[in-house]
């Protein structure tokens, strides 16, 4: 049977949806599978918003296997491997390019098809050109004095931003087309020594005595974000602070969201991606849409698509869903995250 299919996972192309979609930046380009059996389609050009040309196969399945080599590893992370390994092709599979330098197409995207001989459509692709959004983040390190006064991370797990921001846009670039950029930061040295920080401690957890007041281990978010919210960086739209643990929810999560205040945390718990979801949390908060497909949390839920009950093994893979973050966003999703004002 006929399908466009992703080449490499994350790439920006939804296959599990009906028909399947295809984020392509504009100005750039993306490449997908066409499942092909008999190899006698012919995929309509689209001349006037896309340029489509179909490229050689053996270098993308060289590619392909390269990727899932790199992914079968024993030290790569069940999560990451999930979402990433590719597909094995065969020879029904062709592939082509989708370029997106004429105009940018919004959503739900322009219908690309494969027609046999007879004109019949065999397989359907929705595709959306998307032009960049940027986003300024900034990391904080959060330190607290130590052995003999000096500054010690709170962390046993400091972050590092140039990790954090690569995994960030390693993420939502291809899928989403939303580029982070660092803002350079100092590290945020908080001394709870100091009678006016003893003071906005107490008030902040409702402590009566200011003198009895230090600066806990674990962070409870919603009792002390409004003392983080002046320590957020000017130029940032979004602050991220490094501490040791978290207490959110009732639960003591690797990264926490504070609602509108465009700060989040992440925990020496945190994952590879627990920024990355932090972010989509960040940016959905500004969604337009009438009606958000996540819960109370910000959280998705991955269903199967025929039967409409979880599907775990997919629910995995996805970067915003609850218990902790994947590695990918849906096409269907991909709109709700683009609607922040800058």
């Amino acid at each position: 049977m006929a399908a466009f299919q992703e080449v490499f996972r994350r790439s920006g192309i939804d296959e599990r949806r009906s028909p399947p979609g295809m984020v392509v930046p504009f100005g750039g380009s993306n490449i997908v599978a066409l499942i092909d059996p008999g190899r006698k389609l012919k995929v309509d050009p689209n001349a006037h918003a896309l340029g489509i040309k179909e490229i050689d196969g053996a270098d993308t399945l060289r590619r392909v296997m390269q990727a899932r080599d790199t992914f079968s590893k024993p030290d790569i992370d069940p999560q990451l491997r999930a979402a990433s390994l590719p597909a094995t092709f065969n020879s029904d599979a062709r592939f082509f390019e989708i370029n997106g330098r004429i105009k940018p197409i919004g959503f739900p995207g322009l219908e690309v098809v494969a027609r046999s001989a007879g004109r019949k459509i065999e397989a359907k692709l929705h595709v959306a050109v998307l032009p960049e959004i940027k986003i300024k983040v900034a990391f904080r390190n959060v330190m607290i004095p130590g052995s003999g006064g000096a500054p010690a991370f709170h962390a046993k797990k400091p972050c590092n931003e140039q990790d954090e921001l690569l995994t960030m846009n390693n993420i939502w670039r291809p899928q989403a087309n939303i580029r982070f950029e660092r803002v350079p930061s100092d590290w945020l040295v908080i001394d709870d020594s100091q009678a006016a920080v003893k003071q906005e401690l107490a008030n902040a957890t409702g402590m009566k005595d200011a003198n009895l007041a230090t600066f806990p281990d674990v962070i409870e978010v919603e009792k002390l974000k409004s003392l983080f919210v002046k320590h957020k960086v000017q130029g940032a739209h979004l602050t991220i602070f490094c501490v040791d643990k978290l207490l959110s929810n009732g639960g003591f999560p690797n990264g926490s969201f504070a609602r509108s205040l465009d700060l989040a945390f992440i925990s020496s718990q945190r994952g590879p991606n627990t920024s990355a979801h932090e972010a989509g949390h960040f940016l959905g908060y500004y969604s337009k849409s009438a009606s958000k497909p996540w819960d109370s949390q910000g959280h998705t839920l991955e269903t199967d698509p025929k039967t409409g009950k979880e599907n775990r093994a997919e629910d995995i893979k996805m970067l915003m869903r609850g218990g902790g973050a994947g590695w990918k966003i849906p096409f269907n999703l991909v709109k709700e995250f683009r609607d922040f004002p800058g």
